[in-house]
């Protein structure tokens, strides 16, 4: 059953980041299989039975991800959940220092377990970055883990997840993206539309590159404006489909 915990390992230095979002997570650490999970709790009594589940970047369980989980439960009314992939391993967000931020620079859980013990029969699964292979994944004929994915600037990925899914999916997408590329993005595009059985939709935002959707820059308003957008249309995605 899923209890609170208090982990060392997601303390105050998981809550550094290199660029951090304004505000204070107001979710709580809890166990869920041994999984160490950031959870929010949602204001809609009547959806208890559905809930987003977030798997994160490499970057793990840090400040952002919690602050964005919060807004994404805020505006949904939905519970969300954040396990932590990496058991507090995750690389640090100072190693994105250098990187870049907008187009044109240059570098210088189990689902199961949660509809077991939660009591949750619908799953939507947002994966950024490593986690929206993921995110793919758990949508796939073969998993069946979610029953609607999204996947924000997607990494990893080939034409074969894109052919294996089986539940509606939406995908964020930056204007300049080194994993998720133009040709990948109208390769994914091509195949979705042949699905025509499986809802699909792709947001495609202006002045924005790999990593926006949950580890923007909070003083470049493209950027949140961007950051804004990409949770709005997770929301819509999840009232809409699960």
């Amino acid at each position: 059953m899923a209890s609170e915990v208090t982990d060392e390992k997601l303390d105050e230095c998981c809550l550094t980041e290199y660029h951090p979002l304004p505000g204070t997570p107001r979710g709580q650490i809890i166990k869920i299989a041994d999984i160490t999970t950031y959870y929010v709790s949602g204001t809609d009594n009547e959806s208890k039975n559905k809930a987003i589940v977030l798997l994160t970047d490499i970057f793990g369980l840090s400040k952002n991800p919690r602050i964005t989980a919060d807004e994404l439960s805020e505006k949904s009314g939905f519970d969300v959940y954040i396990p932590d992939l990496f058991n507090g391993d995750g690389i640090a967000p100072s190693f994105r220092e250098g990187t870049p931020e907008v187009p044109g620079e240059t570098m210088s859980i189990g689902t199961r377990t949660l509809r077991s013990e939660n009591g949750v029969t619908r799953i939507q699964a947002v994966g950024y970055c490593f986690g929206g292979l993921y995110a793919l994944l758990a949508g796939s004929k073969e998993h069946h883990l979610a029953d609607v994915v999204v996947g924000c600037h997607v990494s990893l990925t080939n034409r074969t997840n894109y052919e294996q899914l089986d539940v509606p999916v939406a995908f964020v997408c930056a204007q300049e993206d080194y994993q998720f590329t133009d040709a990948l993005r109208a390769e994914a595009e091509q195949i979705l539309s042949r699905k025509s059985e499986i809802p699909s939709k792709f947001l495609l935002t202006e002045g924005t590159v790999h990593g926006f959707a949950v580890r923007p820059n909070p003083n470049n308003p493209v950027l949140m404006k961007a950051y804004k957008q990409a949770n709005d249309f997770i929301v819509e995605w999840a009232k809409t489909y699960l």
